[in-house]
Formats: structure tokens, C-alpha cells, sequence
């Protein structure tokens, strides 16, 4: 059974959230001395859109095969936890930012290993594709947790080359 045969139709929430990641990678490489501020307000915008996909995939994915993941359920309410704090806690959020992404991209990307079993079985290019993501991810990740000074130096790098790849991921996804 292939994924895409599936599919509905075009996914247009998955192909808006791959633009702005892609328009949010875009300007990390453009200015990458900008304020830290606003990654903040970024990274909380993404991080509650994010998790309100998250939520959406999680009762697509039910309704596809009968069962879905829990853990995609909770990563989503996670991302929504995060971006809210953010936006509300743009200081704090400034000064906790290293740790902010490394948590996230280690736990996303360590729950995205956990479930991308079920996706083997429909689209080996799509499997793959996500284990790829998900071990940059995590590699990311650590380089973020063990190295924070350093980290918050090239922290828009890093992070543009993450929301890059991410970008392109969920525009693959829409199709």
C-alpha cells in the first residue's frame, strides 16, 4: 500500500507549515546576528503551529489506519505548551533558547524514530526521509544541549539549516 494513494487530497496545512519553516530558514541565513528576540517570536509562532498539526496528523493518522501513536498526540500539545510560553515569556524565552531548541529537536525527532515504523510499510522514499530528518534532528539537538554558549552563537545557522530541511519535508509531505 503506498501512503499517497491513501491521501485525500493536496495537503495544504502541511504545505503552509513547510513554507514558513522554509521562510523562517530564510531568514536566519539572511540575518544571522538578528535580534534573539525574534527567533523567540518565531520559534513560539512555529512551535504552536507545529503542535496544532501535530494534533490534526495524530486524528488523521486514527482515522487512516485505526490507530495512531499516542506520543504524536503528546509531541503536538507539547509544541503547543512550548510556543505559549514563549509568547507570553519573551525574556526568559531569549535567555532558555539553546535549551528550548535542544529539547525540542532531541524529544521531537527521538519520538518521530519511535513511530516512523508505521510509515515503512506505505512509502520506503517517505521512511526514509524522516529517519534522515529525525537523526539530523537529534544530532542537532545534542550539539545544542552540550554546547550552549557556543550554540547561541550559531543558533541561527543551526537553526536555519533544521527549519530548511524541516520546510522541505512538509512540502513533500502536501503532495
Amino acid at each position: 500500500m503506498n501512503w499517497n494513494s491513501t491521501r485525500r487530497s493536496f495537503d495544504w496545512y502541511s504545505f503552509i507549515l513547510g513554507v514558513l519553516f522554509v521562510i523562517a530558514a530564510i531568514i536566519a541565513f539572511v540575518d544571522p546576528t538578528s535580534s534573539l528576540l525574534a527567533i523567540v517570536v518565531i520559534f513560539g509562532v512555529l512551535a504552536l503551529i507545529k503542535g496544532i498539526y501535530e494534533v490534526w496528523f495524530h486524528a488523521d493518522v486514527q482515522s487512516l489506519l485505526g490507530r495512531s501513536p499516542i506520543w504524536l498526540l503528546v509531541m503536538g500539545i507539547v509544541d503547543i505548551v512550548i510556543g505559549a510560553f514563549l509568547m507570553l515569556h519573551l525574556g526568559i524565552g531569549m535567555h532558555l533558547l539553546p535549551y528550548f531548541f535542544a529539547s525540542w529537536f532531541i524529544v521531537d525527532s527521538a519520538m518521530g524514530l519511535l513511530t516512523v515504523g508505521l510509515l515503512q510499510s506505505f512509502d520506503k522514499r517517505y521512511y526514509w526521509w524522516s529517519v534522515a530528518l529525525d537523526v539530523l534532528g537529534l544530532i542537532l539537538g545534542i550539539m545544542l544541549l552540550f554546547r550552549p554558549l557556543v550554540a547561541a552563537m550559531a543558533l541561527s545557522s543551526l537553526i536555519g539549516i533544521y527549519f530548511l530541511i524541516y520546510g522541505a519535508y512538509h512540502i513533500m509531505r502536501a503532495f
